[in-house]
């Protein structure tokens, strides 16, 4: 991505030789947001309470199946109810991680 001679930085600094490469800057504006909003007491106390969901419900197999099911059955409504679109690829149950500064 970032070579000199063969990478995207030299595709881009050929077309446009006064662009300003910036190593993933996804990621550096990720971490600004977070840095940001640990600023703003709502926010910071949000993720708190959400780190401790997903440690609670994480910690037992059983809360994880008991969460599994809620959210299949709530979707199953919206999508009775024609709230929700069903293709492939859409409303897919997933496992819950720990939030960190970069998730």
């Amino acid at each position: 991505m970032r070579g000199e001679w063969n990478g995207l930085k030299a595709l881009v600094s050929s077309d446009c030789p006064y662009a300003y490469y910036i190593h993933c800057f996804a990621h550096r504006l990720q971490l600004a947001l977070v840095a940001a909003s640990k600023e703003v007491i709502l926010v910071q106390s949000f993720f708190n309470r959400l780190s401790s969901v997903v440690n609670v419900v994480g910690a037992s197999c059983k809360r994880t199946e008991q969460l599994k099911k809620a959210y299949a059955n709530q979707i199953a409504y919206f999508v009775e109810i024609g709230e929700l679109e069903t293709r492939r690829g859409l409303n897919q149950i997933s496992t819950l991680q720990r939030a960190g500064d970069t998730r």
